[in-house]
């Protein structure tokens, strides 16, 4: 009886998250970097989004190297065929200024090279050097954390997207694309991944 119970609200649960996906916007976020792996709950593989793009400034909201405290309102902005995080608000409603869809997560921001301080450091040792100064574009890395970081499949598929995860690396731009649902209540629920011309979606669950 007592596993009857178990085994009907499993069903409810696993139909209430496919429902919620269903529902929910899609959007797409870079990846940074691989991690697939077999363990007792099944192979994945384990993904981290980040992107890195031109500037100094970091985003409305997002303070330089922020990673602890609690969960903020991340919001996205549709940038060609994904989406970026735009910056962060302590509310849905002051993230919504910033972004079409709104998402619970954590959000940090990195400089890159080019940065004010690796720019001074640079020059310094180029004087010191008697070389001529050289500046690099600057650039700012913002890291994305929704709650979600792993896609399971079976290990063929985790094998393949592993591979093709490091022929990607490297090559100038993301690996990469983390497609994700975006629900009504805020909430990222993981589709699929996106790795080349290759799309593997989430089919378990």
């Amino acid at each position: 009886m007592a596993a009857g119970v178990l085994a009907l609200l499993l069903v409810g649960l696993v139909v209430r998250e496919n429902m919620a996906r269903d529902q929910g916007t899609e959007v797409r976020l870079a990846l940074a970097g691989y991690d697939p792996r077999s363990l007792l709950q099944g192979h994945y593989v384990q993904f981290r989004m980040q992107e890195t793009f031109p500037g100094r400034a970091c985003p409305p909201g997002v303070r330089e190297g922020y990673r602890s405290g609690k969960p903020v309102w991340v919001a996205l902005r549709r940038d060609g065929d994904h989406h970026r995080a735009a910056g962060a608000g302590l509310t849905r409603a002051e993230a919504a200024r910033l972004g079409e869809v709104t998402v619970q997560g954590r959000v940090s921001c990195y400089p890159g090279a080019g940065s004010i301080a690796e720019q001074a450091a640079l020059a310094a040792a180029a004087r010191g050097a008697g070389v001529p100064v050289r500046e690099a574009a600057p650039t700012v890395t913002v890291d994305v954390d929704l709650g979600v970081d792993r896609i399971h499949l079976d290990q063929k598929g985790a094998e393949a997207v592993q591979g093709d995860l490091q022929r990607a690396a490297g090559g100038g731009g993301p690996p990469g694309y983390a497609v994700l649902s975006i629900g009504p209540d805020g909430k990222a629920r993981v589709k699929g991944l996106i790795v080349g011309k290759r799309r593997v979606d989430l089919d378990w669950w």
